[in-house]
C-alpha cells in the first residue's frame, strides 16, 4: 500500500534560502530540522490540515486497494 505521509516536500531555510527536504510526515509531527547552514527550523502542521489529509489520502488508496482486491469476485 502507498504511504503518502512519505513523500516529501521542499520548505527554504528563512537564513540562507537554500531548499530543504522533508517529509510530510515530519511537517505533520511539527519536527525540528536542520538546514546545511546550521538555522534550525521548526516545521508546524496548521490546525493539523497536514495530518488530516495524511489519514484522508491513505484511507483512500486502502479503500481502493480493497475495491480491487473485490473486484471481479
Amino acid at each position: 500500500m502507498i504511504d503518502i505521509s512519505k513523500q516529501t516536500v521542499n520548505v527554504n531555510c528563512p537564513v540562507c534560502k537554500r531548499s530543504i527536504t522533508v517529509s510530510l510526515k515530519q511537517v505533520a509531527d511539527e519536527g525540528l530540522v536542520k538546514c546545511t547552514c546550521g538555522q534550525e527550523i521548526q516545521l508546524k502542521d496548521s490546525n493539523g490540515t497536514n495530518r488530516k489529509a495524511i489519514h484522508d489520502i491513505n484511507k483512500s488508496f486502502k479503500d481502493l486497494e480493497n475495491t480491487l482486491k473485490n473486484f471481479g469476485r
